[in-house]
């Protein structure tokens, strides 16, 4: 006798993990830092035009790498757990967000280092989102 898979069955379920979240905005946030001290070793200066800041700081990179992977990855583990279906659109929109910002790194700063090492940063947000949201699950 062979076992009959529904529809749902079949298609493959995907999660959200806050413990994982929480490990990889860590992870992202401290690759992040490292790579803003090594910007700022290799002579890049942070600083930035027509803003209310006038240099990009440590404290600042740290926030802005944390804060909203932790942020919009608990509203996509609130939304997951509502509609499942939802997270591999979510996981690619937020890609696509931070890949995109990253021309904001080189117009905001005052050098192509300095934008250069930002878009890196924008880089590894991408990733530890992709990594964090919508992974299929085992089970």
């Amino acid at each position: 006798m062979s076992a009959v898979i529904t529809r749902a069955e079949a298609r493959p379920k995907y999660r959200v993990s806050m413990v994982e979240l929480l490990i990889l905005a860590v992870g992202a946030t401290t690759v992040n830092s490292a790579l803003y001290f090594t910007g700022m070793a290799a002579g890049a200066s942070f600083d930035v035009t027509g803003a209310p800041i006038d240099e990009i700081t440590y404290t600042l990179v740290g926030v802005a790498s944390f804060v909203p992977l932790l942020l919009m990855g608990t509203i996509a583990l609130y939304l997951g757990w509502l509609k499942p279906s939802i997270l591999p659109a979510a996981r690619w929109i937020g890609v696509i967000v931070a890949l995109g910002s990253i021309a904001s790194s080189y117009i905001a700063t005052d050098s192509f280092a300095a934008g250069t090492w930002l878009g890196l940063m924008h880089v590894v947000s991408a990733i530890a989102w992709f990594v964090a949201v919508g992974r299929k699950s085992a089970h």
